[in-house]
């Protein structure tokens, strides 16, 4: 009996040694699972808010516990962000240019990331009228800048270009910022530098980025601006090659907004005091004036000043594409053509131009077609040489076909 209720009592007290160890291990399992849940809890927060991050934009730096996350933000203040992109200058020092260049569109991204807030620092600095230059230019042997846009390099179809993958200067980049902020502020900051700016390229630049987001609200201010500097031209401290075709920029802001009103200044401008051409005013003149032009496009040709031939070659050039409204380009062009001293090849291609040959535009207007057939039948009763005879021919039947397409082909069967 004694050995049976010791055998009771034993498995009794095994029974309860295990039922306390399950209690046990239930309790720390539901303790591991709660703390398994938390933590999962924490990693779902830490990654929705990294993702919510990361969607902003936002550089920041994230502190993460078991039980909690801390975010601590490293976002620079503007006049900070301005403050580094002083100091960064591609064109010196051991650093990378492309390194550095991908630093400033990095500091002008945070800025145009701050939005509104970016306005007052941006407004400050541009009143300062301080800039850093990120173009590069060429040095010669003797140390001094060699220019890349004079005006033997500047083509009559040239537009000066404003739009930029990388701003050539710190300004632009800060103008460029307040284009992308927006709204009534960053447009008034613009028309302010709009109106104070020496440089034609900021001229240029402003007044496309205005006319984008006003049309024509700051017309008058962008007007006002380009002829002031045309006409009165300040001197440039440390002028880069944008400089060198500031004169283009600001042509370019009359011809998009179609105002001639400068036209009879310009005029006297096709002509330099060294007698070589200015061809910004020859594009303006040509785009804006068309066949109205030629009388002074003809005055400069003629001019005793004009010794360079390759200069007298783009005036003339400039007048032969007006052949059939101008009288004035008309006897130009038969002058040209009926010239036995000039090579025959030199007067053919003048003559296959006015079909589009030799690069020439090739003429949509019925009106402008039927004139230039007109010339050609006139010129070609005046002239004997048989080359030239049938270059004559040639451009009038492709005139002709342009006034009378061929009938299509008929349908494949």
């Amino acid at each position: 009996m004694k050995v049976v209720l010791a055998l009771l009592l034993a498995v009794a007290l095994g029974f309860g040694a295990g039922w306390l160890m399950h209690t046990r291990l239930h309790v720390q399992q539901i303790s591991r699972m709660t703390v398994s849940e938390s933590d999962l809890q924490n990693k779902n927060a830490y990654l929705e808010q990294s993702l919510a991050e990361a969607r902003r934009g936002r550089p920041e730096v994230r502190m993460r516990t078991n039980n909690i996350i801390n975010t601590v933000t490293n976002r620079l203040a503007p006049t900070e962000i301005i403050e580094k992109l002083t100091q960064l200058n591609p064109n010196g020092g051991d650093e990378s240019r492309n390194r550095i260049l991908r630093r400033i569109v990095f500091h002008l991204e945070m800025l145009a990331e701050l939005g509104p807030a970016a306005i007052p620092a941006i407004h400050d600095f541009l009143g300062q009228n301080k800039d850093v230059d990120y173009t590069t230019d060429i040095i010669n042997a003797s140390g001094q800048r060699v220019s890349r846009t004079g005006s033997g390099s500047f083509s009559i179809r040239n537009v000066a270009s404003t739009d930029f993958l990388v701003a050539p200067s710190l300004r632009l980049g800060l103008v460029d910022v307040l284009a992308q902020v927006g709204g009534e502020e960053a447009q008034t900051i613009l028309a302010q530098v709009l109106d104070s700016t020496g440089r034609g390229v900021e001229v240029a630049y402003i007044a496309r980025i205005l006319q984008d987001e006003a049309p024509d609200k700051y017309k008058e201010n962008a007007l006002r601006a380009a002829r002031d500097l045309l006409a009165n031209p300040p001197p440039i401290t440390s002028p880069n090659r944008l400089d060198e075709n500031a004169r283009a920029y600001l042509y370019q802001v009359l011809a998009m907004y179609k105002d001639a009103s400068f036209s009879e200044q310009a005029q006297k401008q096709i002509l330099t005091a060294d007698g070589s051409i200015d061809r910004q005013a020859v594009s303006f003149l040509t785009s804006t004036l068309q066949d109205k032009a030629v009388p002074a496009l003809y005055a400069a040709y003629t001019d005793q000043r004009l010794t360079n031939q390759i200069e007298r070659g783009t005036l003339l050039n400039a007048i032969l594409n007006f052949t059939g409204p101008s009288g004035q380009a008309n006897g130009v062009f038969g002058q040209l053509v009926a010239d036995d001293s000039l090579p025959v090849g030199i007067r053919a291609l003048a003559i296959q131009g006015l079909a589009g040959g030799g690069g020439k535009e090739v003429p949509s207007d019925p009106q402008l077609v039927q004139a230039r057939i007109d010339v050609l039948r006139d010129v070609r009763g005046r002239l004997k040489d048989e080359r030239i005879l049938r270059s004559i021919d040639d451009t009038t039947v492709k005139l002709q076909a342009i006034l009378t397409p061929p009938p299509p082909p008929p349908p494949v069967q």
